[in-house]
């Protein structure tokens, strides 16, 4: 049987899949992929892994979300840090917005209309995570996988209770991308092959066993950036989908980003055309 929730958000033509109760991978290889509103489907899944969570999958849903951490489980004070915009820019249109089964945060979704938005941790300020695209993000009524806690739909603030808003402006301005890093070679625009080797790699990284999961991030970002430095995936969108794996995986963040950076560097310096020629 569906959960009553995930019903609803699936009428409302959210995308969703199911996740593992004891980790955020999905409950099997290339769930993200398979993110789907049919309700024929996603009934089969609850039949199939009837104690799992769930996420939504942004793009296919027409959504945006921003995760707000809260210190304790958190190294930064999203809420401050979320606090402090508002008094500068002004106050946030009523929205969808979860209360987190961790600790306590919140996600708050907007319609996402298009816009070029960056998808890094930290992002407009530290305490901050955006999702967009292909990123996914767990909605009620998951449990958190290490505190047990259950994600809830505030109080008057499930998607069914309040329609979803635009991106405030100067969030989407706070998130535009920088501009592209000059590459000396021919451009080719992000091919459907480098979108897979994308996905692939966030797999490899979920997927990738107890103790390996840094390791897994090293090899996976040295293939990502042999596209990168073939012209053929940004380096910015590399770096966001390996950063947002592996926050999923909980690998501290400042270890993430020397890993990626080491990986990517090393990878820009062998392009895969010319490791295919090579082989």
């Amino acid at each position: 049987m569906i959960p009553d929730q995930i019903e609803r958000v699936a009428l409302l033509g959210w995308a969703v899949y199911p996740m593992s109760a004891t980790s955020k991978a999905g409950c099997f290889k290339g769930a993200a992929d398979a993110a789907t509103c049919d309700l024929d489907q996603i009934e089969r899944w609850s039949d199939a892994y009837p104690d799992c969570n769930w996420r939504v999958v942004c793009g296919p849903s027409g959504l945006f979300a921003l995760d707000v951490d809260r210190p304790g489980t958190h190294h930064h004070d999203g809420f401050a840090a979320m606090a402090d915009l508002v008094s500068k820019h002004g106050p946030l249109p009523p929205r969808p917005m979860t209360r987190t089964g961790g600790s306590g945060g919140a996600a708050l979704f907007f319609k996402h209309q298009g816009e070029k938005l960056r998808g890094m941790s930290g992002q407009p300020a530290p305490g901050l995570d955006p999702h967009r695209g292909r990123q996914a993000i767990v909605i009620p009524p998951s449990r958190h996988p290490v505190t047990g806690g259950h994600y809830r739909w505030r109080e008057g603030c499930a998607p069914w209770e309040v329609n979803l808003p635009s991106i405030p402006g100067w969030l989407s301005a706070a998130l535009a991308p920088a501009p592209e890093r000059p590459f000396s070679g021919p451009w080719v625009p992000t091919s459907e092959r480098a979108r897979t080797a994308i996905m692939r790699a966030i797999h490899a990284i979920a997927d990738a066993p107890s103790g390996q999961a840094n390791v897994t991030l090293n090899k996976q970002a040295f293939r990502l950036g042999g596209w990168c430095g073939a012209g053929m995936l940004s380096q910015d969108e590399a770096e966001s989908a390996l950063d947002q794996a592996a926050r999923q995986r909980n690998i501290p963040s400042r270890e993430a980003r020397d890993t990626i950076r080491s990986g990517i560097t090393a990878g820009l310096k062998r392009p895969i055309q010319a490791r295919h020629v090579g082989g």
